[in-house]
């Protein structure tokens, strides 16, 4: 048996090969976002030299105040927080942290984490490059950008977690808690990682259909086992409160390098033709640019006609005529892809879990703007996937007598029943008062509605993500606004029905 030498392991040429392409194709991309704000690279005048510094002092002004508002803001949601609402919170984190755990890992397993492309795809793949290399830059990339998100994250809820305790004076205990998120990302992405790549070692892998759902057991294992899997969760509140013990960081640390080691072990086995055949729809929405994200329907599309694709059809139409053809032609859809379901069940639970939260603890203004800015920029994805295609197919439209209301009904029936599920479940789970309970009973369903309105509405205008932001915030502020001022639910609840009735008429118009 031959040892193992470090560049065997990790190939320090290739690597310095790769990272120099890498520093190519980011410069450019940096030189097209550089000129449409002014700046022009090749002139070598000292006045654009001065330009760039003003940029980037803007860029640092931006942040700094960004991040003042937001540690602010989490300084007051910590003074309000009940000691009863921070126990609740500290003991939902750890599943938390388990459910993003949990759909990494589903995620590299439906598809691998490895990709390219298409000009990858041409220098990479085919190159005689160690096939490790561009597997550890791809690690390197997705654990420097998830750990500064959840490591920001991390940090401004040490802030808010910590001030029902002791005022949170400097960052020390905010930095202290994102580097041990940092190690936790690590943990979870070489697993993750390790177990997606196996799809490139091992053909027969990924022929495993149902294999990407055997990491939900870890759902039933949370609730019989806790500890087992609940401890990352839990080694960062530890760290937050100053209680961990001293072995856990070089614990982790130790776990974090044994698994980068097996995955860039495994990663030198890898079979590249299948990366390049896996990476297609990632190398699609790639050389879209910028188009990519200014129209997210669009990359949504692109994935579900890729998904589709590959699986052999089931669930046939039933018999049904007239509008409730549509209805179900809409449920099967939906069924086909029980992914969206599961998706309006969540949006609706943790949406209205934060409502409790706010409205229990009496917390400031700004988190109800996040919360109408959230609902506005980020509904629960699927609510409106047969509308939005109903609303596509022109042609067909004609031929259905049913107006815009009428067909939106059709079509959302079966994923508002999951996000009123949701949104009910939460609300009945705390314990309030008969009053309190009604309210939530009476409010929540034609709340649910009222937002699929607002983004139907959205969807028959050309700027639909502008026109979902503003009508979701001045019809739900409105309310919110009316019920504080006039100190009456019922008042918002008349708001609520107007707004509805004002919305559907639109729709009606809409042919």
């Amino acid at each position: 048996m031959t040892a193992i030498s470090f560049n065997d392991l990790l190939p320090v040429g290739d690597l310095r090969l790769l990272f120099w392409l890498r520093s190519r194709q980011f410069r450019d991309s940096a030189i097209y976002w550089l000129r449409l704000m002014g700046y022009e690279p090749q002139e070598k005048a000292i006045l654009q030299n001065i330009y760039i510094i003003y940029l980037l002092g803007i860029a640092a002004v931006w942040l700094f105040a960004m991040w003042a508002w937001c540690f602010d803001t989490a300084t007051n949601i910590g003074a309000a927080l009940e000691p009863t609402s921070l126990a609740d919170v500290l003991t939902l984190l750890p599943y938390g942290v388990l459910g993003v755990q949990i759909f990494t890992i589903v995620m590299t397993l439906r598809s691998t984490p490895l990709k390219l492309s298409f000009a990858d795809m041409a220098y990479v793949a085919g190159s005689p490059i160690a096939r490790s290399v561009p597997v550890l830059l791809g690690f390197i990339r997705q654990v420097i950008t998830r750990s500064l998100l959840f490591g920001a994250i991390w940090a401004l809820a040490t802030v808010a977690l910590l001030g029902p305790v002791q005022p949170v004076k400097d960052m020390i205990p905010s930095l202290e808690v994102a580097g041990v998120v940092a190690l936790v990302v690590i943990f979870t992405w070489a697993i993750a990682w390790l177990l997606g790549i196996l799809r490139l070692v091992y053909p027969q892998v990924s022929r495993w259909r149902g294999l990407w759902l055997l990491p939900l057991l870890l759902i039933a294992v949370a609730y019989w086992l806790p500890d087992l899997v609940l401890w990352p969760g839990r080694a960062i509140i530890l760290v937050m409160y100053g209680l961990e013990p001293v072995w856990l960081i070089p614990f982790l640390i130790l776990v974090a390098l044994v698994l980068v080691v097996a995955f860039l072990w495994f990663s030198k086995r890898i079979n590249m033709i299948q990366a390049v055949d896996e990476s297609v729809v990632y190398a699609r929405l790639a050389a879209l640019g910028l188009l990519a994200w200014r129209m997210p329907d669009l990359q949504f599309r692109i994935r579900l006609q890729e998904s589709q694709a590959g699986r052999k059809p089931r669930l046939k139409l039933p018999r049904a005529y007239g509008q409730n053809a549509l209805v179900m032609r809409a449920a099967v859809s939906y069924i086909r892809h029980p992914s969206m379901l599961l998706v309006n069940l969540l949006w609706g639970a943790v949406m209205t879990y934060i409502v409790v939260l706010i409205l229990v603890n009496n917390l400031p203004v700004q988190l109800w703007i996040g919360w109408l800015l959230v609902a506005g920029i980020a509904p629960p994805i699927g609510l409106l996937h047969a509308y939005r295609m109903d609303l596509q197919e022109t042609f067909l439209r004609q031929f259905l007598p049913l107006n815009g209301f009428q067909m939106l009904v059709a079509d959302i029936i079966l994923p508002l029943i999951f996000v009123i599920a949701g949104s009910l479940g939460v609300w009945f789970l705390q314990g309030f008062d008969f009053e309190t309970l009604t309210m939530g009973i009476l409010f929540i369903p034609l709340l649910a509605f009222l937002l699929a309105l607002c983004g139907a509405f959205a969807l028959t205008r050309d700027r639909v993500l502008q026109s979902r932001v503003l009508v979701t915030a001045l019809v739900f502020g409105l309310t919110g606004a009316l019920i504080i001022w006039t100190q009456a639910p019922l008042a918002g609840l008349v708001v609520v029905i107007l707004a509805i009735m004002g919305l559907g008429g639109m729709l009606v118009q809409e042919a």
